[in-house]
């Protein structure tokens, strides 16, 4: 390194410096997109409101009810009732309709389109999962439930 004294000396190693390399690493500029898609994770979440398994009642022997999750994000709200291996829902959004995937932890994955009322029904409903809801282009994740 040079002395910052020395001008010319300087102006040699940000000459070498910038000439290394004039392209950005492909791992880098993948780690700023990475980084750029957190400033909106709190409004991409449906964050979990109600759970009807996490209720004093639902540990009473021979309570045999469909369990019903909720969850809300923004205006957004997505209803949910799980009967044996089946959920039927209902996408809360005025006048929108879009479409409910269901991802499993195992990275299979079941998607189905909301009617005109917002109502769904995903068959094979098991394990880990959590719901991608898009509508209009715009994506919003639920939190990772165990069914």
């Amino acid at each position: 390194m040079t002395s910052w004294t020395n001008d010319e000396g300087l102006m040699e190693e940000l000459a070498v410096a910038i000439g290394q390399e004039r392209d950005v690493p492909a791992h880098h500029r993948q780690a700023a997109y990475g980084a750029f898609a957190w400033r909106t994770v709190d409004q991409d979440l449906l964050t979990l409101m109600h759970d009807s398994a996490l209720q004093a009642t639902a540990a009473v022997r021979g309570s045999e009810d469909a369990r019903t999750l909720s969850f809300t994000g923004g205006e957004m709200s997505l209803e949910l009732e799980v009967d044996g291996s089946v959920i039927t829902g209902q996408l809360l959004l005025p006048g929108s309709e879009g479409e409910v995937t269901m991802e499993r932890a195992d990275g299979e994955s079941r998607t189905a389109r909301t009617d005109a009322s917002g109502f769904f029904a995903l068959p094979d409903a098991s394990g880990t999962v959590r719901f991608a809801v898009e509508i209009d282009g715009t994506l919003r994740h639920t939190e990772w439930v165990v069914l």
